[in-house]
């Protein structure tokens, strides 16, 4: 198994039954510390540690696949999967919250907060990200965004960008869809805009036939 020593400290330093010390080491958490300090090493160079390109982007999983991989990074007082010790408010691992993240923005979950005080974009820039010609997936961030309790504090940061002169593109900010020119597109002109998309796509993925010479007998 890879890093397997490493993965043998999470096993073994599990919290005790009611969470207040550590059953290998003894160690008493606090709100401070809420990691003992072998556990805490480990997963420091767990998260510094190569990662491979394709271990990075869950979009080549189908939603099905994502959502067996959620219920198995669950657990109590910690993820069984991956051994991430939960605290505070923190009830879910990291590779859970990016499982979450994918689904949402793909319609297969609702959106949610990530946590208090913080916009439901957070951590899901691809779901605001005008890419490919899926005007549902556009549509899901304007309308995630029209109920985003920071929308009001959006929209007046997106007024003073385009007040300064920065342009905003590829991107929807405050509910509002803009091209990879700057160009605002009204709600009502997504689907079309998705169209007209897709057809320039097409063309500019079409290669020139080549001509060939014709040679003289």
């Amino acid at each position: 198994m890879t890093n397997g020593p490493l993965r043998e400290i999470l096993a073994k330093h599990r919290p005790n039954h009611d969470h207040t010390s550590c059953t290998a080491c003894g160690f008493v958490y606090t709100p401070d510390l809420p990691l003992c300090p072998p556990i805490a090493d480990a997963l420091r160079e767990l998260s510094t540690g190569a990662v491979r390109p394709q271990d990075q982007s869950l979009g080549r999983y189908t939603s099905g696949r994502l959502q067996a991989m959620a219920r198995e990074h669950t657990g109590e007082g910690r993820c069984r999967r991956c051994g991430f010790v939960y605290a505070g408010q923190v009830r879910l691992c990291p590779t859970s919250r990016r499982i979450a993240a994918e689904l949402e923005s793909r319609g297969n979950a609702p959106v949610t907060q990530p946590r208090t005080g913080q916009g439901l974009c957070v951590g899901k820039g691809s779901g605001w990200t005008v890419t490919s010609t899926k005007a549902a997936a556009w549509k899901r961030a304007m309308a995630a965004c029209s109920v985003c309790p920071l929308l009001a504090q959006c929209e007046t940061q997106l007024e003073h960008r385009l007040a300064t002169g920065v342009k905003v593109r590829e991107q929807i900010m405050a509910g509002r869809l803009f091209t990879v020119t700057g160009r605002e597109v009204e709600a009502a002109g997504v689907d079309a805009f998705a169209v007209a998309r897709g057809r320039t796509k097409k063309k500019q993925q079409q290669k020139p036939r080549a001509r060939t010479r014709e040679v003289a007998a």
